[in-house]
């Protein structure tokens, strides 16, 4: 609930995303007084100013302590007129696991690019890199909840 360029970033090598502009900040703690995302809202994946501000996903569904998922801004309006998300999603859900230890599930989803060669650009760079990326964010995430 905190992720996203105007609060804490993702976790992330913040290092690394800001090579791409992105303008992330670091912070290395939870912040309980930061409202839960809402549905509808902007969450920035980079500053604004950068990439002509569509670098941002939409909530779709905030449960908080059990799911949130975001959309992309084509997919936000398509729900918003009953119609389905079809270009990308990324979802974050909290699983009870028993004795006090809760599973947290990140999954993301993404359209096919139009084009072979975005197709071979998404299947060769985009893939790997969100993949280590989000596992240093869901790394981190962890060591964060742990130290409280």
């Amino acid at each position: 609930m905190q992720i996203g360029q105007d609060r804490s970033g993702f976790y992330s090598y913040t290092i690394l995303e800001n090579l791409f502009g992105a303008d992330m900040p670091k912070v290395e703690r939870l912040v309980p007084d930061w409202k839960p995302r809402a549905v509808g809202e902007t969450v920035w994946f980079a500053t604004p100013k950068r990439f002509g501000g569509r670098g941002r996903m939409i909530p779709a569904i905030v449960e908080p302590n059990r799911a949130f998922s975001m959309v992309s801004v084509n997919d936000w309006e398509r729900l918003q007129a009953g119609g389905q998300a079809t270009e990308g999603m990324w979802t974050f859900t909290l699983q009870p696991m028993g004795n006090g230890q809760t599973r947290l599930i990140a999954r993301i989803r993404g359209g096919t690019p139009p084009t072979l060669s975005g197709q071979l650009l998404g299947r060769l760079f985009w893939e790997p890199a969100h993949f280590v990326m989000e596992q240093k964010m869901l790394r981190r995430i962890r060591d964060l909840s742990e130290r409280g």
